[in-house]
């Protein structure tokens, strides 16, 4: 299975010098910090890996069945961009040379699985160390060139892969992925489930974000309400959205992560999303993130049924007793397949079109025969500002 992901790969270099000017001193001091100075020591929970790297940097943990896959990004100007990933597989049995070049050659092969434009700067270069570093540019529908290299090593039965993009990259975040680098150590003693080395596909800006909002409710949570784009050529599923919350010197205050109601997204559709933070806004907090991940569509496309295949009539919206917003009418099962788990997906908008409010609800029966027709009616509890208008998606899973 393919999965879609923010990763991102990185172009090191370090030059010699000779020089015949005698005034330089034959003996000279090492540097008086190190490389990973103020830096903070991130390990995966699995324990597995460990690495330093900049107090302003993002993990991000990403779905993968075969290992693990982790993406670091930092804020530049106003965009949040994945620097770094790091890509572990156990693949069962210690490596022998052989089996790391064949592994290698599995993990960038030749011709890209997503069809995007690939091209080599120049030959894989085999280190000193048994690792390889393999630099080219690829060229991604949304973002355009970017330039990547890989690290790829054997540490025993793990497979590891380090990889950061340094297209633009200004001079201080050259020398934070440097020290980065090299810092990585992967714990052989231990075990994570065994798994294949797929492609290493990098989908990097295919997921986006539209309608986005901010606000809080009567009990207190601080919600992030937006719209998920799915801008790729291809469908994908488990959509995965984390929040983070920020104060005025890039410390992380908030995390908080939900899974997309909508199973899948096809390519140019979109959903709506809430990150709902418990426990508040923190007085110190300015800025918020919100990172999403996903796989290419396999298991839930396969019986996903979409909105084409649902006839919506829609009642006069009204507000009950209680104050809420009430939503209701009519659907029918208009494709050939009798279907189950239908849902009522609700995106509120206000007047600058951001997204307000969402709401999902599953309609009374349990199944619907092609033809077949059901009420709906979806109550709205929670609403961030003035509402103007709404849609409505209805989804449901094929028998």
């Amino acid at each position: 299975m393919r999965w879609v992901v923010f990763l991102a790969i990185l172009l090191l270099t370090m030059t010699a010098c000779n020089s015949t000017d005698n005034s330089e001193p034959l003996v000279q001091v090492a540097t008086s910090s190190a490389p990973d100075e103020g830096f903070v020591t991130y390990r995966h929970q699995s324990g597995v890996f460990s690495l330093r790297m900049p107090r302003t940097w993002i993990p991000n943990d990403l779905p993968d069945e075969n290992g693990l896959r982790v993406e670091f990004s930092q804020l530049e100007g106003n965009q949040s961009v994945v620097r770094l990933t790091v890509y572990i597989v156990n693949t069962g049995t210690p490596m022998t040379r052989d089996a790391f070049l064949k592994t290698a050659n599995a993990y960038l092969p030749e011709d890209d699985p997503a069809g995007y434009q690939w091209k080599a700067i120049e030959p894989p270069i085999d280190q000193a160390d048994g690792s390889r570093r393999v630099v080219g540019i690829r060229t991604y529908p949304t973002i355009g060139p970017r330039a990547l290299n890989i690290f790829m090593q054997p540490n025993g039965r793990y497979f590891s892969v380090l990889e950061a993009d340094v297209t633009d990259a200004d001079p201080a975040t050259l020398d934070s992925l440097r020290a980065v680098v090299n810092t990585l150590r992967v714990d052989q003693e231990v075990l994570i489930d065994q798994g294949e080395v797929v492609a290493g596909l990098t989908y990097t800006g295919n997921i986006s974000f539209d309608g986005y909002y901010s606000w809080e409710d009567p009990d207190g949570g601080f919600n992030l309400t937006g719209i998920v784009v799915n801008n790729q050529n291809t469908a994908i599923e488990a959509i995965r959205l984390t929040g983070y919350l920020f104060d005025a010197r890039g410390n992380q205050l908030s995390e908080e992560t939900s899974i997309l109601t909508q199973a899948v997204l096809r390519p140019n559709e979109s959903a709506p999303f809430r990150l709902r933070f418990e426990g508040g806004r923190p007085t110190t907090a300015v800025r918020y993130e919100v990172h999403a991940a996903a796989r290419i569509a396999d298991f839930a496309a396969q019986d996903f049924y979409g909105q084409e295949n649902f006839t919506i009539e829609r009642n006069p919206v009204y507000y009950n007793e209680a104050g809420n917003l009430v939503i209701s009418g009519q659907l029918a099962n208009n494709g050939s397949r009798l279907t189950k788990e239908v849902r009522i997906i609700v995106s509120v908008f206000n007047d600058q079109n951001q997204v307000v409010a969402t709401q999902t609800q599953f309609i009374n029966k349990d199944t619907l025969l092609p033809g077949e027709v059901d009420s709906y009616e979806v109550v709205v509890y929670e609403i961030g500002g003035a509402p103007v208008r709404y849609d409505l998606t209805v989804v449901g899973v094929a028998e």
